[in-house]
């Protein structure tokens, strides 16, 4: 640098520099031990009260259009706009409602809070909430946390494994889809399904992150017209997921479906209005939605098109831990088709319900929904015995 020169100004941080430094610092505080006691609200952050408005708006827009295409966009609201999801890494969730980033998956954390009549944003919970569904005990999940006080899921059979394996309260709270709301008001509803006449939903196995799942769309589609009219519905949604390949051509008439990005807060209330619209559920897959579908006693019909699992993407534990998941899914769906052959043709959805119940139970846990003073509890702290904290 020449002699004469002037040393070059320090750069100043921005306001968005200096706010996300503020927010750090303050949840910092809030995990400090020995500062619980000034465990507070925070205030709320704007932009994540402009995220849970965005996304509202956008499945609302999506299920109001007629003819009815509910296809809500699977962009991702980041840094104060909508932004493409392709290319994002593994579960990229980019909400701060939560300490823990899974939390916010479909949107559990506000359908408990909401259920439990707690501000949507405010204080993180001090709690686990365990997404989708796991079928074998070595399956993975997060690790505690030094904040966290225990987990909740669905079934029994999972709670007792999480509590075995980390030593925490692990509660079953029943299936997600029991604490979702339907996206249209009830006089909506009734007229979509006056027009729709009877519908079947169809949802397939689908492919996440680095997992990836293929199977025949085309053989599916004829395995699915074939359900259709035996079953005697008028029309089909075909519900994507955000991750899937592009579709065949479909039937006339069928209708294109999609809850959009699993960072959609409102993503199981989209889920929940197309469930209510639907007298049955088309799968071949034994996945969260099964159990939904028999929550709310719809028809279930199994499209016998097999799904080809590629792990290739996965570090070698994992995988080893994935593949066992995949076969004891496999065994599992084999007793539930063994169950439904067991049925007389045309069985009502109650029946069905009742008879698939005592095999799904153990892992959807259908009577463990709690009540909103008792979630509200829940919420605040999991352990046996504890009261709010003011």
């Amino acid at each position: 640098m020449p002699a004469s020169a002037a040393p070059a100004a320090p750069l100043r941080p921005s306001r968005r520099d200096r706010r996300q430094a503020l927010r750090l610092w303050l949840r910092g505080l809030l995990l400090a031990k020995h500062l619980e006691r000034l465990r507070r609200p925070l205030l709320p952050d704007l932009e994540q009260w402009q995220a849970l408005a965005a996304y509202r708006g956008l499945v609302r827009q999506a299920f109001s259009q007629r003819p009815f295409a509910p296809q809500v966009s699977a962009d991702v609201w980041y840094q104060g706009r909508f932004q493409g999801s392709a290319g994002r890494p593994a579960f990229f969730n980019p909400a701060q409602r939560e300490l823990e980033p899974s939390s916010h998956h479909y949107g559990h954390d506000v359908q408990l809070k909401r259920h439990a009549g707690l501000p949507l944003l405010g204080r993180p919970l001090p709690l686990l909430l365990e997404h989708g569904l796991k079928v074998s005990r070595g399956a993975t999940f997060e690790a505690p946390r030094p904040w966290s006080r225990g987990y909740l899921c669905m079934g029994p059979l999972r709670a007792q494994w999480l509590q075995e394996r980390f030593g925490l309260p692990a509660l079953a709270i029943g299936p997600w889809i029991q604490y979702a709301r339907p996206v249209l008001a009830e006089g909506e509803l009734q007229e979509l399904r006056q027009s729709l006449g009877p519908t079947l939903l169809v949802l397939l196995a689908h492919s996440w992150d680095r997992v990836e799942r293929r199977m025949d769309l085309d053989d599916c589609v004829a395995a699915v017209r074939e359900i259709g009219a035996a079953g005697g519905y008028r029309s089909v949604i075909w519900l994507r997921h955000w991750q899937d390949p592009p579709l065949p051509p479909l039937p006339e008439g069928w209708i294109v479906a999609c809850n959009g990005h699993r960072s959609n807060p409102w993503f199981l209330d989209a889920l929940r209005t197309l469930l209510e619209l639907s007298e049955g559920l088309a799968t071949n897959a034994f996945g969260t939605h099964l159990g939904y579908a028999v929550a709310l006693e719809r028809r279930l019909h199994w499209v016998a098109v097999e799904a080809e699992q590629d792990l290739g993407g996965l570090a070698a534990v994992q995988a080893a831990q994935e593949a066992d998941e995949w076969r004891e899914r496999q065994r599992l769906r084999d007793r539930l088709r063994s169950a439904l052959a067991e049925l007389p043709v045309g069985a009502s959805a109650a029946l069905q319900a009742a008879s698939l119940r005592p095999l799904l139970d153990p892992y959807w846990g259908f009577g463990q929904l709690r009540s909103a003073a008792e979630l509200a509890r829940l919420l605040a702290d999991p352990r046996p015995g504890a009261t709010p904290s003011p």
